[in-house]
């Protein structure tokens, strides 16, 4: 660019001045902006750079006067090797993902394409730089640790920045461009290898500059300032493509960031190695502290924990099924009453849609805090007392301040195989009514065949043979599971299981996805009164197989050692293993999370109705359908595809929200790790085992949901 042209654009692109305001707006808030970020650039730079120079400083005992010989007299110290690993690896992971080389590198390696070295020269130019660095600094030099080792790593970083700017990395290290090298006609080559070697020679001579060595972050706020300033400017008046505009302002954004990155970087590390020991007890990522013993009580289902006893990795996992199991039972019950609830907002009839109006607008505006307290406070206040023995249903369900107690199978076992019973006639009337598909796909790759293993039986039998493949693995998973939710082992058997379970899913998936699953059901009057009829007998023989060892009855003790003398009133309870008890607890948190998260499902699904074509309920009125067959068979199959994406917000939600339940004395995961960290001071670790657990659950509810969402949602963008 000619200089005339560019101060022809510079002058083009000052905010034209009419009135005071345009002041204010055309130079004011630039002006300001840029003071904001010269003062935040000098301020996390100086801090960044003291945290470095603190941790690099090597001070060895050599007296051994008070000290033992040659031991590290700096608390703070980090070996040069872990802070070039740590601190250089930061930089090259910023580098890469800003480049967005790493997947074109790994496929044209897969594929052994000759051409990708090239292509991808930027990256492989950082890669082999982070470990010729990395050699360097270990190895052959000699760093000061005042002035050239901050100098190093942030004058690496910026130079990342720099090159990621001017994206001619990969043109530089072209044979051909080198040998056609002009700098007049190269200026951005000429900057990027100049800021390169301006970077290398400074490094080793810092000292021989000391208006650079005196105020490094000064220098580095300047540099960091003229680059951000003069590319977003260029940024905005130039028209290139949107691949590389796309590139240049990541690469801008990593420039703009850097100090607070290196500043949250260097933070982290200081305070793992803080001279304060109660600050370095806190930050010190070690578990082995949930090795011990726990001294605190919870009240877990179904693992039993003991305080002083059971270690603490015992305790966090009986809060993790704590958890769990109020998630998953409230997002089960917030679908159900959502739905109803939604229907019932469209409703005619003014009295269920007002009450359903009304419903949702008091519980979606009352914040979930003050509900699960009311919710806690009036069931302890209006239950009736332990001794007052109020039953119901003849005995089946007993009912107090201290919680429900209800009838339920002796047998979970023959409970199971009634459920199995259920699912193999289902997979059998699909078999029978199971047609064959236009166009037969035969597996002919590896992973084909892995997802399709029984398609040499032949159509008709292998979706029969998936289903009952689906079934055994969903018993062999729970089978598993039982143990590991109830004892103190059991994991590794529960993760194979799942696997097993994810494998099978993805079984019946792909052979629905390749057409043989295609059903013609007879859905004329009486082919539906004959499957009604096999339903109806298939649930009574379920039913039967599922009590054929009884009830178990809750049973009221008075005379717990059986001398036929009543005992005081304070030792009543209900005899251990009769009957189903849900805690005071378990059942505030579980209706407040339901209540709470339903009233926002109703709006979802009466949103996702209403957005629906109208000629779709004029068509289904045409063929004669009445309104809960037009609801059942037209209108929800249709919303739900609008309806899963949102539902899967809300559902992590419920597993995010059950963090309160520290306001009910329910002992979740953030209740138990709140005490943990009360009692033994270990803030980071135990934040890092909360963080992970919470993003496991809500990777886990979002892989379903999304999976779901593949099986319902027929139009694919």
């Amino acid at each position: 660019m000619a200089s005339g042209d560019f101060r022809g654009s510079i002058v083009s692109s000052l905010p034209r001045v009419n009135s005071p305001r345009d002041i204010l707006t055309g130079y004011g808030v630039p002006v300001l902006a840029l003071i904001l970020f010269w003062l935040y650039c000098n301020k996390f730079l100086g801090m960044s750079i003291s945290y470095l120079s603190t941790m690099a400083r090597d001070i060895p005992c050599k007296t051994g006067v008070g000290c033992i010989l040659g031991a590290q007299m700096n608390t703070s110290h980090y070996a040069m090797e872990s802070l070039a690993l740590i601190v250089g690896g930061v930089i090259l992971i910023c580098f890469l993902l800003v480049q967005n080389e790493m997947t074109t590198l790994i496929r044209g390696l897969r594929r052994r394409d000759p051409n990708v070295l090239s292509e991808c020269s930027s990256s492989i130019f950082a890669i082999l730089c982070f470990v010729l660095s990395y050699i360097l600094v270990t190895s052959v030099l000699e760093l000061t640790p005042g002035a050239q080792i901050p100098f190093f790593f942030f004058g690496g970083a910026i130079v990342a920045g720099i090159l990621l700017l001017q994206d001619n990395l990969n043109e530089i290290l072209s044979w051909n461009y080198i040998r056609s090298f002009r700098p007049r006609e190269n200026l951005g080559a000429v900057v990027s290898v100049g800021s390169i070697v301006g970077f290398a020679v400074l490094t080793l001579n810092i000292s021989m500059v000391p208006f650079i060595s005196q105020d490094i972050p000064f220098f580095f706020s300047v540099v960091i300032l003229i680059t951000v300033i003069y590319w977003f400017w260029r940024l905005s008046q130039e028209g290139v493509k949107p691949a590389i505009q796309a590139k240049r302002t990541a690469a801008l954004a990593y420039l703009a960031f850097l100090p607070f990155i290196m500043y949250l970087l260097l933070r982290v590390l200081y305070l793992q190695h803080d001279p304060d020991p109660v600050m370095q007890n806190r930050w010190e990522v070690k578990f082995d502290f949930m090795e011990k013993v726990n001294t605190f009580k919870i009240n877990p289902w179904p693992m039993e924990v003991v305080a002083n006893s059971d270690e603490r990795w015992l305790f966090l996992k009986a809060a993790i099924i704590n958890s769990a199991r109020v998630t998953m039972l409230s997002i089960v019950l917030c679908t159900i009453l959502g739905t109803i609830v939604g229907v019932t907002r469209l409703s005619t009839n003014k009295l269920a849609s007002t009450m359903a109006t009304v419903y949702v607008e008091i519980f979606r505006n009352l914040p979930l805090a003050v509900l699960l307290f009311l919710i806690s406070t009036q069931y302890g206040i209006q239950a009736p007392l332990f001794i007052e023995e109020r039953f119901l249903f003849g005995g089946a369900v007993f009912y107090s301040n201290q919680g429900i107690w209800f009838v339920t199978v002796a047998s979970y076992q023959r409970l199971l195989m009634g459920l199995v019973a259920l699912a193999l006639l289902r997979a059998g009337l699909r078999h029978m009514d199971r047609i064959e598909p236009r166009v037969i796909v035969t597996p002919s790759t590896l992973m084909e065949h892995l997802r399709r293993p029984f398609s040499t039986s032949g159509w008709r039998y292998e979706a029969l043979v998936s289903d009952i493949f689906l079934i055994c693995a969903l018993v062999i998973f729970i089978d598993y599971l039982v143990p590991f939710v109830s004892t103190h082992g059991g994991g590794t058997e529960a993760a194979l299981a799942m696997a097993l379970l994810v494998y099978a899913l993805s079984i019946t998936s792909k052979v629905d996805d390749d057409g043989i699953n295609s059903l013609q059901i007879d859905d004329s009057e009486s082919g539906l009164r004959k499957r009604f009829k096999i339903w109806v007998s298939a649930l009574a023989i379920a039913t039967g197989i599922a009590v054929s060892k009884g009830l178990s009855w809750p049973e009221y003790l008075k005379d717990w050692d059986g001398d036929g003398v009543i005992d005081a009133k304070g030792s009543w309870d209900i005899a251990e293993g009769t009957g189903f008890e849900i805690t005071p607890f378990f059942l505030a948190m579980m209706l407040g999370l339901t209540l709470f998260t339903a009233s926002t499902v109703a709006e979802i699904v009466r949103g996702s109705i209403q957005a629906l074509p109208r000629g779709q309920v004029e068509a289904a009125i045409s063929v004669g359908l009445n309104p809960f067959q037009r609801l059942r068979l037209v209108i929800l199959p249709q919303a739900l595809r609008s309806m899963v994406p949102l539902m899967n917000n809300q559902f992590m939600n419920v597993w995010k929200n059950s963090s309160l339940a520290v306001i009910v004395a329910y002992s979740d995961i953030f209740y138990v790790v709140l005490v943990m960290m009360n009692n033994v001071g270990k803030l980071i670790p135990l934040f890092i085992l909360l963080l992970i657990t919470y993003q496991a659950g809500s990777l886990a509810i979002s892989a379903v949901m999304n999976w779901y969402n593949t099986r319902v949602t027929s139009v694919k963008i």
